[in-house]
Formats: C-alpha cells, structure tokens, sequence
C-alpha cells in the first residue's frame, strides 16, 4: 500500500503555526504519507516538530521547502486544492472520498509524476492565485454555523480517505465511478508546461485588448485557466494549445503594425 500513497504528496502553503504543521506531519505518519512540502513556511524547526509529532523522524527530515508554490508542485500532474469557502470562479468541487481516488488514479496514469494535495494557511486558506494552479477542489462538507476546520483536522480526513482509497477496491465507494474528472489522462502536462500555456494565453489576450488590464485581465485569466484545467490537459495537448496562442499573438501583432 506505501507504494501507492508514495505518488502522493502533501503540500502546506505559507503555514504560520508549527504546531499544525506537526498535526499534519503526525496525521501523513499514521496514514502512510511520505512526502510533505512547505511553501513559505514562517512555521519550520525540525527539533521543535520532533518534539510535538513524536516518532516521525524520517518523515520531518524528508520534508522539502520551497520559496514558491509553482516551484513545489512543478513534477506534479494532478493538483487538487483545499477550501471550504465560495470561490467567484467554478472549479470541480470533489468530496474526500472522490478525491482520494482521483489522485491516485492521476499519479498511476502519469508514472514518475506525483499528485498534490494543497492545504492554505490557517487564517484565510488558500488564495485565489494558488487555486489558480489547481486542476479542482477537495472540500469537506461541514456544518453550517461553523464552516472552517483546523489545518490537521482538513489534513486528517484527506489522509484517512487516501489510505482507505490505497487499501484497494473493496474499501471503494460504488459511485466514485461516477465522479466528474475521475480517470485523469496519462502523460498530463506538467508544472513548467501548464505554466507555459497560461502565460502564452496571457500574452494572446493582452494582444487582442491592449487597454484592458487589472482586475478585469485577472478575472478573465483565471476563469480561462479553471476551464483548461478542468479538462486535464496532456503534454502535447498543452502544447499544442500554447503554440496556437502564441502564433495568434504574433499574427493579431503584425496586423496592428
């Protein structure tokens, strides 16, 4: 089973309180996850998370930080992030049990790649440009008077559903078959390549509406890229898609000429 939850990894944006990045680190050593990633973590002392997630050693050593979140999920081909709260752009919205399988399902289909999962800061999740980069949404139902769960809570249900998911069919859900997105494509465009796409987009509708910029230009960028997202993209897809807006871009620019 480790093998299969080996493909998955776990990665904290911008965490501010060490001791939910321990809750995290002991909730992935009870349920097999050995791969922790922190983005700007203002929360990181080895000795001081040894001390409050006991027995993990391997685990916090193992862990890697980045400056960026592009750069830490960057060998990545399936992202899902984690929110509880209305986003003005729709993304697929995937319960635990839905997405647990769909991770796993994207890391097996794209061997040597890995599937993250992205948990935001504690105060205010994840921001809209982290979700940006985010293929769909892992949200917990919860009630509705107190909507927000602490980060190791969120991370310990993801967790348990992972490891019930890797323990093989006969702890599946019948309707998980039925789930949106659920047999992500092999050979999924990757971090730098999916990036490429955006910014090659980017550059297309800034050609056509030269004097349209600012929130108006981040609105429509990040609907555009929800869209492309939502369809999982291949490799060669994603090129293909970038080649286009970029000979467009040059084309709509000579004519203006």
């Amino acid at each position: 089973m480790e093998h299969v939850l080996d493909s998955i990894v776990v990665v904290l944006y911008q965490p501010q309180d060490i001791v939910n990045v321990a809750g995290v680190i002991r909730v992935m050593s009870n349920f097999g996850l050995r791969h922790l990633r922190l983005v700007e973590p203002a929360a990181y002392d080895p000795f001081r998370l040894l001390g409050i997630a006991h027995h993990t050693d391997a685990l916090v050593a193992a862990t890697a930080r980045y400056g960026t979140l592009a750069e830490a999920v960057a060998d990545c081909a399936y992202l899902l992030g984690t929110t509880g709260r209305t986003r003005e752009v729709e993304r697929p919205i995937f319960a635990p049990r839905q997405a647990a399988p769909l991770l796993l399902s994207a890391a097996a289909a794209n061997p040597g790649r890995k599937a993250a999962l992205l948990f935001g800061r504690e105060q205010d999740g994840l921001p809209n440009e982290a979700l940006d980069l985010c293929h769909g949404i892992a949200a917990i139902s919860t009630h509705p008077e107190n909507r927000s769960l602490n980060l190791a809570q969120a991370a310990l249900v993801l967790a348990y559903e992972l490891w019930l998911a890797a323990s093989g069919p006969s702890a599946a859900d019948p309707d998980l078959a039925a789930a949106p997105g659920f047999a992500p494509a092999p050979d999924l465009a990757a971090g730098p390549q999916r990036e490429a796409m955006f910014a090659a987009l980017e550059s297309l509708l800034t050609t056509l509406y030269p004097d349209t910029g600012g929130p108006r230009l981040t609105g429509a960028l990040s609907r555009l890229r929800a869209l492309l997202l939502r369809a999982a993209p291949r490799a060669a897809e994603a090129q293909a898609f970038t080649n286009l807006c970029r000979h467009a871009a040059r084309v709509i620019a000579g004519k203006k000429q």
